[in-house]
């Protein structure tokens, strides 16, 4: 057997007794050598002292943990943290769990203002926490699993693809899911799940305003608020906190519910853990409430829709209000006509119909009506009204009756002449009828905020959309006006339905004074390489007002919330959506 060569290795160094004298460069090169000797040498005392008190650190934390996350239990030449993952997810939820781990938590690791705090901490070692701790903590719990992880995996997702419609969904369904196990979670001892939950909701952008006003939840002395801001998530000593006149599960009616109001009003009673039962004309066109926006509520027996074709028939709501807590009277005749005969009875008479079929009903206890600021007033220049609980747009009314010929530019006064009609009445039924149950009205101006369906982006009476539209014709009707966002009015509906202390109420809700110009300054931050019409040469703000105290007021108490949200927001949630199109 031959004897095996070795490789040589050879080194070359500086002998101290040379023949001739060293040149300068192998002096150098000689010098440089040995620098960079002993600056390895120093570098790798360095890395075996912090690797050894790194895994000491590590030690401590399992020795103090009272339950180890699975992941912290990994064997270190485990490469995939999906062969430790729960065995009973589909391959979507394999995939986006591979998401999470490969995508989102190194990107975490560098951008998450968690991890901004001193100490010689890199990207590997956060992303390594995060693993460890949150993604551990994650696969002990499915609930948890679907909203810290999942969720966040799908947000990730939409941003790079923010129209895809199975990723919309798939979050869509996390969120629900996660609301509704949170809801369940308050009911009993909190614990860290629980906490995960709230946190994770917010950290995957769910934009949820959930005040949990569970009694259990009262009793242990603090609330969880998860805000509307996406980087807001806070444990808070307990507020003055409302009974609501029903508790969470009753069964509460929402009457055209498709529409851009009433869709929001649902979703905060469905957040809220109550049972919606909503009227809609068409069950085929109302299909996206139950497969799509809510579909886990629908599952779960907590939303359910009834067909009323016809607002106006005699008895249209006498079955779908049997069995209902409160009501939420928000459906109203839809089409326009100038002609007063054409508008105005059949409003009056589908805004009386639910009264008088909640007479019929003993479970009812609150009806609230969707009227609007026309009913009131004119939001127009030169107009200086002081708005009141006795106000009525009563120009509007002379003018819609007038002598015809009803020409399309008489459209709009007599949209104001119906609700004007149509409240009226509902308070002279309140106060000759003397029902069982305790009414209260609503009064809100512009509407604008996130849209839950392509057909509310696209409607004639969305605001921002007549801007990208460059509609100046429509525009320039209103070229100042009070706006309000629509997740404000669905909160005062709530509160209108649940606050003991609100009875017999109208509820000025016209949020800010604005004018186009303040709107096209926001479009064009938001859109700059979008053109929009000319700023409007003479700006000008309305001067009628009105008090507002109450509404603002119950959004703080059912809320936490200062004042009505921004207009910024408002308009930013418009648009930056997957329902809008423009």
């Amino acid at each position: 057997m031959a004897p095996m060569k070795m490789p040589r290795q050879f080194q070359f160094v500086t002998v101290s007794n040379p023949t001739g004298p060293v040149p300068l460069e192998s002096r150098k090169l000689s010098h440089s050598h040995v620098t960079r000797e002993a600056h390895a040498k120093e570098r790798r005392l360095r890395v075996q002292k912090y690797r050894k008190e790194m895994m000491q650190s590590r030690a401590d934390r399992l020795a103090d943990a009272e339950t180890p996350s699975p992941l912290v239990r990994i064997p270190e030449h485990c490469k995939s943290l999906l062969s430790v993952s729960a065995p009973s997810l589909s391959s979507q939820e394999h995939f986006l769990l591979d998401h999470y781990i490969r995508i989102v938590v190194p990107y975490s690791a560098v951008h998450c203002g968690l991890f901004d705090y001193p100490g010689d901490h890199g990207p590997d070692d956060h992303t390594r926490e995060i693993l460890q701790d949150w993604v551990g903590l994650a696969m002990t719990d499915k609930d948890l699993l679907n909203t810290a992880l999942l969720l966040r995996a799908c947000r990730s997702i939409l941003r790079s693809k923010p129209g895809d419609p199975v990723m919309t969904q798939m979050a869509l369904q996390y969120r629900h899911r996660g609301l509704q196990s949170l809801r369940q979670a308050l009911l009993k001892p909190v614990g860290s799940l629980t906490v995960a939950m709230a946190f994770a909701l917010v950290v995957a952008g769910a934009y949820i305003l959930e005040v949990c006003n569970h009694k259990g939840t009262r009793r242990r002395g603090f609330v969880i608020v998860v805000s509307y801001s996406p980087s807001v998530a806070l444990i808070n000593p307990i507020m003055p906190s409302v009974e609501a006149t029903i508790p969470s599960g009753s069964m509460v009616l929402v009457t055209g519910a498709t529409g851009f109001v009433a869709s929001h009003v649902t979703r905060q009673f469905l957040e809220r853990g109550y049972k919606v039962r909503g009227t809609v004309r068409d069950l085929a066109q109302a299909s996206w409430l139950i497969d799509n926006h809510f579909k886990s509520y629908a599952e779960s027996g907590h939303l359910e829709l009834v067909v009323v074709p016809d607002l106006v028939a005699d008895g249209a709501f006498d079955e779908a209000i049997k069995g209902v807590s409160t009501i939420a009277h928000i459906a109203t005749i839809s089409n326009l006509d100038p002609s007063p005969h054409n508008i105005i009875p059949q409003t009056v008479t589908g805004a009386t119909g639910v009264l008088k079929s909640a007479i019929k009903e003993p479970s009812v206890r609150r009806v609230v009506f969707t009227s609007s600021i026309m009913a009131a007033v004119l939001p127009v220049a030169g107009n200086d009204t002081r708005v009141d609980d006795d106000t009525w747009n009563e120009a509007a009314v002379e003018a819609a009756w007038a002598p015809p010929p009803y020409e399309p530019s008489r459209t709009l006064i007599t949209y104001a002449a119906s609700k004007v009609a149509a409240e009226r009445e509902v308070w002279r039924f309140v106060e000759q009828e003397k029902p069982h149950y305790t009414f209260n009205v609503i009064c809100p101006s512009g509407i604008i905020g996130e849209p839950l369906h392509q057909k509310h982006a696209e409607a004639p009476t969305n605001w921002i959309a007549t801007h990208f539209r460059r509609d100046k014709t429509s525009l320039d009707a209103f070229p100042a006006a009070f706006f309000v966002d629509v997740k404000d009015i669905a909160l005062l509906h709530i509160a209108a339905m649940l606050d003991p202390q609100v009875k017999n109420a109208r509820l000025h809700s016209w949020g800010h004074s604005s004018n186009w110009n303040e709107f096209l300054a926001v479009l064009r931050e938001l859109r700059p390489q979008r053109e929009f019409i000319a700023d409007y040469p003479e700006p000008y703000y309305v001067t009628i007002s009105t008090d507002q105290s109450d509404s603002v007021a119950l959004l703080k108490r059912w809320a936490d919330q200062e004042g009505w949200r921004p207009l910024k927001d408002s308009i930013s949630e418009s648009i930056e959506n997957p329902y809008f199109q423009l």
